[in-house]
């Protein structure tokens, strides 16, 4: 396997990714909790009727709070840092073969192979930075496709089912 300077930084990378999906399923796990609390403060306050069901609350309150477009970026993410080196060396090669493609090497100047290889390191950066925004936009278009209902929408459809 080759390993050189980068490829510690490279698994350093998972390490935010794996604190924010921790923390994400920490929020996911809490949400139940802090949907009691809520419940709670808004029927001392006078702000959600006494009639509605805790526990018919507590999931509503669950389904509207959960942080799913958080889950789905983090995941983009992983799976974008998963593909990175497949797509840094598929592209890399590319630009290099079509740097060389059709002259011989030994003709080229150092001036004219550094020239393209930096134009080279350019295209691959630009192209993996869309692919990256084509995926996260792909993730938030979901999300907003199918968006869950809001937290308000949620109290009006429980206080009108339990007058």
């Amino acid at each position: 396997m080759f390993v050189d300077n980068f490829t510690g930084i490279y698994y350093l990378m998972f390490v935010p990714i794996a604190v924010w999906a921790g923390v994400l399923a920490w929020k996911w796990i809490k949400t139940p909790e802090l949907g009691e609390q809520v419940y709670d403060s808004n029927v001392e306050k006078g702000l959600l009727n006494g009639n509605v069901p805790r526990d018919e609350f507590v999931r509503s309150f669950s389904r509207a709070e959960r942080p799913r477009l958080g889950v789905y970026q983090c995941g983009i993410a992983l799976l974008a840092l998963v593909l990175l080196p497949v797509l840094v060396a598929g592209f890399y090669g590319f630009t290099h073969e079509a740097n060389v493609w059709g002259e011989d090497n030994v003709q080229l100047t150092i001036r004219q192979q550094n020239l393209g290889n930096i134009l080279g390191d350019f295209l691959t950066i630009i192209i993996i930075m869309a692919i990256n925004a084509a995926l996260l936009a792909a993730a938030t278009f979901f999300y907003y496709r199918n968006r869950p209902p809001s937290l308000r929408s949620e109290i009006r459809r429980l206080e009108e089912q339990y007058k």
